[in-house]
């Protein structure tokens, strides 16, 4: 009898026109900014999620990690959910990566709402940590896969413009949420300074993220994915990959939700 892997949507394997793809992809070197795949799969990466501009990953983790790195200094301070993957599942990053500390507050199914954000913006005594940056998860891993409401989105977002807070977006499943609200990624992007997603587990794809954002921020964010390890060469044979994964797959994605 065959067994059916509920684990996890990690556990996903590419297809064989996927596989075909990646085989047939043309390739250059990524860190030199030259592989046609790779610039491809970013175009489209920026066109989804309405930003300037992308960038190409090996993990998610190193996705977030890159943004919270360019929008934070040593010693600030990320309002995060408690229960977030990025303070839960990145193996101490963004203390090791950037030397930032975390606020953790409890949120309901992995949702906070404004409100909570706002008490928890320090004040600008010399002996507090800056907050810097909120990190917000949609949708939200250790709330069940919860999709984060529209609204409050928008309104955690005015709330960050006020106070001078950069907003980041770990959108690993971003395009899950889409898929379940009926609201576009780009809708949901618009409001954060950075948004990271997943092309390597609903979407099918074996491996890699994109970190989507601004043509100014790029520049540093290319250096410091340099800085991490994830300056890859030929990579667009990963690319490909992900490109026929954007293209695709998104549409089968409320198939899987059905039958989950």
């Amino acid at each position: 009898m065959p067994i059916i892997d509920l684990r996890s949507d990690t556990v996903t394997k590419p297809s064989p026109a996927m596989r075909k793809a990646m085989a047939d992809a043309e390739v250059g070197d990524d860190v030199f900014g030259e592989d046609p795949t790779v610039i491809k799969l970013q175009e489209k990466a920026a066109e989804l999620t309405g930003r300037e501009t992308a960038l190409f990953v090996p993990s998610g983790i190193m996705a977030n990690q890159l943004a919270i790195r360019s929008l934070t200094e040593p010693g600030d301070e990320v309002i995060i959910e408690a229960q977030a993957h990025i303070f839960h599942y990145e193996a101490g990053a963004g203390g090791a990566l950037s030397g930032v500390q975390f606020y953790g507050l409890p949120g309901k199914r992995g949702i906070l709402d404004s409100e909570q954000i706002k008490d928890a913006i320090r004040t600008n005594e010399y002996y507090l940590p800056p907050t810097r940056l909120i990190c917000l998860e949609n949708t939200h891993n250790r709330g069940s896969g919860t999709v984060y409401p529209h609204e409050k989105i928008k309104a955690i977002s005015k709330l960050a413009r006020e106070r001078g807070v950069s907003l980041h977006l770990d959108g690993a499943r971003i395009f899950n949420a889409s898929a379940a609200s009926g609201i576009p990624v780009s809708e949901y992007a618009k409001y954060f300074d950075t948004v990271s997603f997943c092309v390597s587990k609903g979407l099918g794809a074996p491996v890699g993220s994109l970190l989507c954002t601004s043509k100014e921020k790029l520049p540093k964010l290319r250096r410091l994915r340099r800085m991490f390890g994830g300056g890859m060469r030929q990579a667009g044979i990963l690319a490909a990959g992900g490109f026929y994964a954007l293209e695709n797959n998104i549409k089968r994605l409320a198939e899987d939700h059905q039958n989950a």
